[in-house]
């Protein structure tokens, strides 16, 4: 059969479209695979940290230019007894996009550095041979290359396929409903302003309003293990009984009137125990890259995709594209951004089983203005939680001693 390309990357996410970006730029034949058409709908929170634009400056401009963005400079925390915190910073917090448009945005870069893309193709499984790897749609059609990269999400096929897992557990899902509704049909209170209900209804998980240009996102996690334990019910009622809290607290105004919400699955237990194979590499959800207690993928799948684009250019420059000719992609990463997944889940365990250690943490930011400001950069990602680990605890236990409002702005 006929090489298809050098490599195949299933998937045309940002992981995806990162992998074929990258491969593209160094010569590297290679076809995407996706089974939507773009543009399409995503169902995200659409929120990705400020930090994008150092580690991908060459896309800073691009995406700045092609994609609706919207800079978070406050963000509100919330406990599940009402304890707020608000943190403020020059520097945006985070960036807040719609899916639809920073998705097609990227795929676009990718074709016009020469990946080619195929729509509408939904891979069945694979086949391996000495000589390559043979991806097969359902629809019959077989294409070859020498490696393959898997960035088609929470349910891949090419990792089950590849023998890297047949899933992951519930206890390592959370279960998220997201809906994306237009400004003049609900409303953030403060445009500005990012709101997180951590612990919400004391619950182990979470529920959020994202504003964006001229979008609002709102959305309520859980633990999948505790959703199917202890709610149940359909997941789009636990939405709109959290959109319905969020408008009579005053967070957000007037009322979505079509409601299109519906829950997806998100990976929070951490990355697969392997994320190679022979032939095979996995990045994005695909592979668990989400921080456990943000459930921010967007920025890990960029990550992952471009460094399992680098290491299978490698690994075809040197005839090497076996299991250990591939092994070097697992080091990347984890010397990139392994930390910061292995601590967002020791914050995640700790407090999604205590719930009420939210609201200690909460009233103690609140009469910290640097203990506010750092955890809200470490819960977003923008601060490394070991090396501010000393700091966070001293101003911490001073904080507990003093008397402090329930909210209280703090000026970064």
């Amino acid at each position: 059969m006929r090489q298809a390309a050098d490599v195949i990357v299933v998937g045309g996410g940002p992981a995806g479209a990162m992998a074929a970006m990258t491969l593209a730029t160094r010569g590297v034949s290679t076809l995407l695979l996706d089974k939507k058409r773009f543009p399409r709908d995503k169902p995200c929170g659409g929120g990705i940290r400020y930090r994008v634009y150092r580690r991908f400056p060459e896309l800073a401009d691009y995406l700045r230019t092609t994609v609706a963005i919207h800079e978070i400079r406050k963000v509100r925390m919330e406990g599940p007894s009402g304890a707020s915190v608000l943190a403020e910073s020059d520097e945006p917090f985070y960036l807040t996009l719609r899916r639809t448009e920073f998705d097609a945005a990227l795929l676009a870069r990718a074709r016009a550095v020469g990946a080619e893309v195929l729509e509408a193709v939904r891979v069945s499984d694979l086949a391996f041979s000495r000589d390559g790897v043979t991806v097969r749609s359902v629809d019959g059609r077989a294409f070859t290359a020498s490696i393959a990269i898997a960035a088609d999400g929470v349910n891949s096929v090419v990792a089950r396929q590849a023998g890297l897992g047949d899933g992951f557990p519930e206890g390592a899902l959370a279960i998220d409903t997201m809906e994306e509704t237009d400004l003049a049909e609900l409303a953030p209170a403060d445009p500005e302003t990012m709101y997180v209900a951590y612990g919400y209804r004391g619950y182990p998980g979470y529920g959020y309003v994202f504003p964006k240009r001229h979008h609002v996102d709102a959305g309520v996690g859980f633990l999948l293990s505790f959703f199917k334990a202890k709610l149940g019910g359909a997941p789009y009622e636990h939405h709109a009984r959290f959109v319905e809290d969020a408008r009579r607290r005053g967070v957000v105004q007037r009322r979505c009137t079509s409601p299109t919400g519906t829950g997806v699955r998100l990976p929070l237990g951490g990355p697969l125990a392997r994320t190679y194979a022979d032939r095979v590499l996995v990045c994005g959800d695909a592979a668990g890259f989400v921080n456990g207690y943000t459930g921010e993928g967007i920025y890990h799948a960029m990550v992952t995709g471009q460094l399992a684009g680098q290491t299978a250019a490698d690994a075809l420059a040197r005839g090497q594209c076996w299991a250990a000719g591939l092994a070097s992609y697992e080091a990347r990463w984890r010397r990139e951004i392994g930390r910061e997944l292995a601590d967002s889940l020791r914050i995640q365990r700790r407090l999604f089983a205590r719930p009420a250690l939210v609201d200690t943490v909460i009233r103690a930011a609140a009469a910290d203005r640097r203990l506010c400001r750092l955890l809200a950069r470490v819960a977003l990602g923008e601060e490394d939680l070991r090396t501010r680990k000393l700091e966070l605890a001293l101003r911490f236990l001073i904080a507990r001693f003093r008397r402090a409002p329930s909210a209280v702005r703090a000026a970064g």
